[in-house]
């Protein structure tokens, strides 16, 4: 498959993605993360900043699997079962068991010594987080590595005997299927929740979003083998875009509502109540509407490289491993700032950014570590 740039340069700004949401939760809007500051952000700016950080949380992951699915079949056959399992281990398990073992149980170290909150010895501290398994902000990566075995198991023993994709129409969806979808997605999404409510997570995984990333995955296989990428794009964004931005208005309204009111919360994330149907609708509309509208912008204006693309290109898979170091040490080091709280965030995403591609440029001169991410 030839090289497509603008996925490349889309992968790079939703990595961007991930940092900036981990700096804005680290200063006071909603979510969770394993360090906030002391100065957060208040008012408007943090009612402001919430809306932002949720609209982006509800559509960028499940973009990402959606572009991992879609470079998945080309992959598979070109590399063959073996050699594509062989890969992905390294890729993404060696990453996966570094971060939860030693990575993330270090950083939460560093925190407590900064805080005074411990008396433990490095290596005893790791002891006692490991008794406990967390895969931290590479919940993705586990879940990925979950969505291609079961991938594998379907290429290998079912697929020669029946083929989903062969079963389908090969015409582009149209507007109804679309709505179909999406309506079908936010009511799994609802029954879900009914199990695994909002804000609760299974090791560190958070399931009441699962149903989102299954779609976006399995629509990620679907396209790729329909060769539907640019027209479905191309129609998500002049049709489903616009809706979608009403869908992050009202969301935008929640998160609002849930600033000024806590005591509303369960009405949205508890039972099936006008609520949390209208929650559910809401972030699938804009999971479909805005991974349509920037497929179909990165085709349209950022379908290109260059010695800048090229390296963020190389770097971007360690920057969402390392980060989570960065932006912590980042909001800390501002502490020591005597300026404005809004100031510090603006600074703190930027130093954020451009301090994890330089830590993992060098990270990556280590031997075999290129190899790895």
């Amino acid at each position: 498959m030839k090289r497509l740039y603008y996925l490349d340069n889309l992968m790079i700004f939703l990595s961007a993605l991930v940092v900036l949401h981990h700096v804005s939760i680290g200063y006071g809007t909603m979510g969770g993360w394993c360090y906030v500051t002391s100065q957060k952000l208040t008012g408007t700016t943090q009612i402001f900043i919430s809306a932002l950080t949720g609209v982006e949380a509800s559509f960028s992951m499940g973009l990402f699997f959606f572009i991992s699915a879609f470079l998945t079949i080309p992959s598979l056959e070109k590399k063959g079962v073996s050699k594509f399992i062989q890969t992905r281990l390294i890729r993404l398990a060696i990453p996966l068991l570094f971060v939860m073992i030693i990575f993330a149980p270090s950083v939460l170290y560093f925190i407590e010594i900064y805080n005074g909150t411990t008396q433990l010895s490095w290596f005893s501290y790791l002891l006692q987080q490991n008794a406990k398994p967390y895969t931290s902000h590479v919940w993705f990566i586990l879940v990925l590595i979950i969505f291609e075995l079961v991938y594998i198991g379907y290429w290998k023993f079912i697929k020669p005997r029946f083929s989903i994709s062969k079963s389908l129409s090969d015409k582009i969806p149209t507007h109804v299927n679309i709505l179909t979808v999406i309506v079908l997605c936010s009511g799994l999404t609802l029954l879900v929740r009914q199990f695994f409510p909002l804000g609760e997570n299974f090791i560190g995984i958070e399931i009441s979003n699962i149903t989102p990333y299954i779609f976006m995955y399995v629509i990620g296989l679907l396209v790729y083998r329909k060769g539907w990428l640019d027209d479905l794009s191309r129609k998500l964004s002049i049709t489903w875009f616009p809706i979608s931005i009403i869908a992050a208005t009202y969301f935008s309204l929640i998160i609002y509502l849930l600033s000024k009111y806590p005591s509303i919360v369960n009405k949205f994330v508890l039972g099936i109540t006008w609520e949390s149907v209208s929650l559910s609708l809401a972030q699938v509309f804009l999971c479909f509407g805005f991974s349509g509208f920037f497929l179909h912008l990165f085709k349209k204006k950022f379908n290109f490289t260059n010695f800048v693309s090229s390296l963020m290109r190389d770097n971007r898979y360690g920057v969402y491993i390392f980060h989570s170091a960065v932006v912590v040490g980042v909001t800390i080091m501002l502490e020591f700032l005597t300026l404005n709280t809004p100031v510090k965030y603006i600074l703190a995403c930027f130093l954020s950014i451009v301090f994890s591609y330089i830590l993992v440029g060098l990270i990556r001169k280590i031997p075999l570590v290129k190899r790895v991410i």
